[in-house]
């Protein structure tokens, strides 16, 4: 019979389960993108040679964070009225490539003919290609469903605390905090890999302003330092647990 004692108990067990069920689909669902990116890879090397880039012409790709801050700094001191033409349609060179802006677009496409097979794959894993997945989302959700699945199978009743779970949420702090990294890095490549197309209205090229089209997907670094502190806050707990069972 359920009483109000064992109420609690009953609700970390349903919650327990449920996450283990939640962390079965993740972990289905990172198998399925893998074998996605392998479908994927096949058709971007042997299909259609044309490469459709998704940008964001406010900021660029590298180091954008530093550049919205001073953006906004030079707004706040002296806002700018919008352009009336930012829905025209921009053509570059004679068929080489073209803006693509529409009022249904949320961002402006490039899209251009590229011939490199490889360069169509390099671009595909980095993330460019617009509206596929990247090598380091697919990455970082295989490992980091590993991890929480794994996390929460070492979680019971008499042990809640374990070193074990504190090196995993470690792992998964760092995991984020190098995929940030890479992908600081990965618009680096970007930049080579993508010709210099020049617009009227930007100072830079176009290739400095393409955006990964996992990026919205993918934690921030913010959520990386969070899974560190965390984890030492955690490892402490374990520590403290161990003390209090020595003392007993």
């Amino acid at each position: 019979m359920m009483t109000l004692a064992t109420l609690p108990k009953l609700l970390r067990t349903g919650m327990m389960r449920a996450g283990l069920f939640l962390a079965f689909l993740f972990s289905l669902g990172a198998l399925f993108s893998v074998f996605g990116l392998a479908i994927t890879t096949f058709l971007v090397a042997s299909g259609d040679s044309e490469v459709s880039l998704m940008l964001d012409r406010d900021s660029p790709n590298v180091f954008s964070t530093v550049y919205e801050i001073r953006a906004g700094w030079a707004a706040a001191k002296q806002p700018q009225k919008p352009s009336a033409n930012r829905q025209q349609l921009l053509v570059i060179g004679r068929d080489s490539a073209r803006l693509e802006l529409t009022p249904q677009t949320y961002a402006p496409l490039l899209r251009y003919v590229e011939h490199n097979a490889w360069k169509r794959v390099a671009l595909l894993y980095l993330g460019a290609l617009n509206g596929f997945i990247s090598l380091a989302w697919v990455i970082y959700f295989c490992l980091s469903s590993w991890l929480i699945t794994l996390l929460l199978l070492d979680v019971t009743p008499a042990t809640p605390f374990t070193y074990g779970n504190a090196r995993r949420l470690r792992s998964l702090g760092i995991m984020v905090l190098g995929i940030n990294i890479l992908q600081e890095l990965g618009y680096f490549l970007v930049r080579e890999l993508v010709p210099a197309f020049k617009v009227p209205g930007l100072d830079e090229p176009l290739s400095h302003y393409v955006r990964f089209s996992t990026e919205t997907m993918m934690p921030g670094w913010e959520v990386g330092v969070i899974f560190l502190i965390i984890a030492a806050v955690y490892r402490r707990g374990v520590e403290l647990s161990q003390e209090a069972e020595l003392v007993i």
